[in-house]
């Protein structure tokens, strides 16, 4: 039974696998709107979004912190910075 299952869950995520993502984003995006409300759930999103920008950074080994500290740096007043 929890083969056949799996096998069917697999089939459907290598058939037209970004209809059905999009579909079940579509579906928690709702019913987290109907549950919590649209602005806490935009809160969410954003911070789901960032999140992602962010550790999409580190994985493509991309050095996000000496760039972010070096931008502070840069932004900084002469007495504040770390050098």
């Amino acid at each position: 039974m929890f083969e056949a299952i799996k096998n069917f869950v697999i089939d459907l995520f290598e058939s037209h696998r970004t209809r059905k993502i999009g579909f079940i984003t579509g579906l928690v995006a709702g019913a987290a709107i109907l549950s919590i409300g649209f602005f806490n759930t935009l809160f969410i999103f954003l911070c789901g979004t960032i999140g992602l920008f962010v550790g999409s950074r580190f994985d493509s080994k991309d050095d996000l912190v000496e760039k972010i500290l070096h931008k502070l740096d840069e932004i900084l007043p002469e007495k504040i910075q770390r050098w």
